[in-house]
C-alpha cells in the first residue's frame, strides 16, 4: 500500500497537470506571438543604399551576366541594375503580371492529414471570406518572382496570434545565391568569411528566412534581356520620324543680304513649331535621296519591335495569343489552353514551396503543433457562372427533369420561391389554331 502525503499530493498533482498541459501544447497551440530573433531580422542589417541606372548593350549584358555566375567572387549588382531598367519595358512588365496575377490567385485551402479541411489552421493563411491574408498573398508573390529572378530570399516577420505580421523580399541585390547567402552591402564584392556577409544556413536565419528557386538560373528576365535591348530602336524610330515625318521647309533667298536672310530665319522659327526648314540661295540646288523602303519606318523599326514583342510573350507565357491582338479565336484558344498550364504548374510550385519549406518553420516557430500532420492546396474544381448554371437547370427542365429549390439556392447564390405557378397556355399555337379553323372555313 503505497501512502502520498500531503506535499507528495501536491507534486503527483502538479506532475499530472505538466503532462496534460504538455498533450495539449502537441496537439492545439493557439495564439502564439513571438517576435523575430535580432540574429535573424537579416533586413535590418541591409545596407540602404540606391541603385544607379546603367547603360545597356548586348556585350554589357553579357559582362554582367559572366559576373553574376562567377562562383568564386559572385557580383549580382550590375545585372540586378539591368533588371531594373528591363522590367520597365511594357512588354515584360505586363506578361509578369499576368503571370503572377493568375498564379496566386484562386482558393488555397488547409487540409489534415485525413484531407478534410483544417479550418483551424487555415486561419492563420486565409481570411473568413477565403482570401490570402496579407502576408500570405505577399508570400506567395515572391515565390512566384523567383521564376524571374532566379532565386529569392524571404524574410519572416513577427508572429502575432499565430500569424505573421509581415513578410518581407530581400532585395535581388543582396543576394549571393550560389553561397546561400547574402551581402549587407551590395556594392561591395562578397568576399568568404566577411562580416559583410550573412549566411542563411545557420540558425536563427536558415528558421526565418525561407529561399525559393534556383541557385544557378537567372531566371527568365535574363533570357528576355537580349529582346529588350533590341527594342532600343525606338530611340531611332523617333529620330526617323522628326526627320522624315514632317515636310521640310525650305526658304529661297539672296545670301548674300544678311538683313533678308536674317527675316527669313525669323520667320521659319516663329511658324514651324519645331519642324526642319533651310534657307537656301536661288542658284543652289538640293536633292534629297532615300533608299528603297526607307520612307517606311515600320518595315525598319515596327516589325522588329513586335518580333522581340512576341518572343518575350513566349518566354514570360509560353504564347503569343493572350497578349496578341490579332489572334485567332481558334488559335487564341490553343495559346490560352498553353498559359494555363503554365499557371498551373505556377501554382503547385507554390504548394511544394508551403508544403516542405513554409509550414516545417512555422511548427519550428511554434506556430502549428509538430503533431499535426496538415497541407495546403489549391482548389482545382471547376467554378461556373450564375450564368453556366442558369443554363444547366434550363437544359434539365427541358428534358423532363428538375432541381431542388435549396439546390438552385445553393449554386447560384439567388433565393428561389417554390410556390408552383400555372403556366398560361401557349399563345403561340392557340393564334395558329385560330388561323387554322379561319382557313378550313374558307
Amino acid at each position: 500500500m503505497r501512502i502520498i502525503t500531503k506535499s507528495g499530493e501536491a507534486k503527483l498533482e502538479s506532475e499530472i497537470r505538466n503532462a496534460v498541459s504538455k498533450e495539449i501544447r502537441k496537439t492545439h497551440i493557439r495564439n502564439i506571438s513571438q517576435d523575430i530573433p535580432e540574429r535573424a531580422n537579416v533586413t535590418d542589417k541591409l545596407v540602404q543604399d540606391a541603385m544607379e541606372r546603367v547603360s545597356k548593350s548586348i556585350s554589357q549584358w553579357r559582362t554582367a551576366v559572366e559576373s553574376a555566375e562567377d562562383l568564386d567572387n559572385p557580383d549580382r549588382e550590375e545585372l540586378i541594375q539591368m533588371y531594373k531598367d528591363f522590367i520597365d519595358d511594357y512588354q515584360l512588365f505586363a506578361t509578369m503580371q499576368a503571370r503572377t496575377t493568375k498564379a496566386v490567385s484562386g482558393a488555397f485551402i488547409i487540409y489534415d492529414e485525413k484531407g478534410d479541411k483544417d479550418e483551424e489552421e487555415m486561419a492563420k493563411f486565409i481570411d473568413p471570406k477565403g482570401f490570402p491574408l496579407p502576408w500570405f498573398r505577399k508570400f506567395m508573390t515572391i515565390v512566384e518572382e523567383a521564376k524571374f529572378y532566379g532565386w529569392e530570399a524571404i524574410q519572416l516577420g513577427d508572429v502575432i496570434d499565430d500569424r505573421f505580421n509581415g513578410v518581407e523580399k530581400i532585395p535581388e541585390q543582396n543576394l549571393v545565391p550560389c553561397k546561400d547567402a547574402m551581402i549587407k552591402d551590395h556594392s561591395m564584392s562578397y568576399q568568404e568569411g566577411s562580416e559583410n556577409v550573412i549566411y542563411f544556413e545557420e540558425d536563427p536565419q536558415d528558421t526565418w528566412i525561407v529561399r525559393v528557386g534556383s541557385k544557378i538560373d537567372l531566371g527568365l528576365i535574363n533570357k528576355c534581356a537580349p529582346y529588350i535591348v533590341w527594342k532600343g530602336v525606338f530611340g531611332n524610330w523617333s529620330q526617323h520620324a522628326s526627320i522624315f515625318g514632317m515636310p521640310m521647309r525650305v526658304g529661297t533667298t539672296d545670301l548674300a543680304d544678311t538683313e533678308r536672310k536674317q527675316n527669313l530665319i525669323n520667320a521659319f522659327e516663329s511658324v514651324t513649331g519645331g519642324a526642319q526648314w533651310m534657307i537656301k540661295d536661288p542658284l543652289d540646288e538640293i536633292e534629297l535621296i532615300e533608299r528603297s523602303g526607307s520612307a517606311d519606318p515600320h518595315n525598319i523599326y515596327g516589325m522588329l519591335i513586335e518580333k522581340c514583342d512576341q518572343a518575350i510573350s513566349k518566354i514570360i507565357l509560353s504564347q503569343t495569343g493572350t497578349t496578341d491582338e490579332k489572334a485567332f479565336s481558334g488559335s487564341a484558344n490553343v495559346h490560352e489552353n498553353t498559359e494555363d498550364g503554365v499557371i498551373f504548374s505556377d501554382k503547385l510550385d507554390i504548394a511544394a514551396v508551403v508544403n516542405e519549406q513554409l509550414i516545417p518553420r512555422m511548427k519550428k516557430i511554434g506556430m502549428i503543433s509538430d503533431s499535426k500532420k496538415i497541407f495546403g492546396s489549391w482548389d482545382f474544381s471547376e467554378k461556373m457562372t450564375i450564368e453556366q448554371w442558369s443554363k444547366v437547370f434550363l437544359t434539365l427542365s427541358q428534358a423532363g427533369f428538375s432541381a431542388p429549390a435549396s439546390e438552385v439556392t445553393r449554386v447560384t447564390g439567388i433565393e428561389i420561391d417554390e410556390t408552383v405557378v400555372a403556366v398560361p397556355e401557349n399563345k403561340t399555337f392557340s393564334v395558329m389554331n385560330m388561323y387554322d379553323k379561319y382557313l378550313n372555313k374558307k
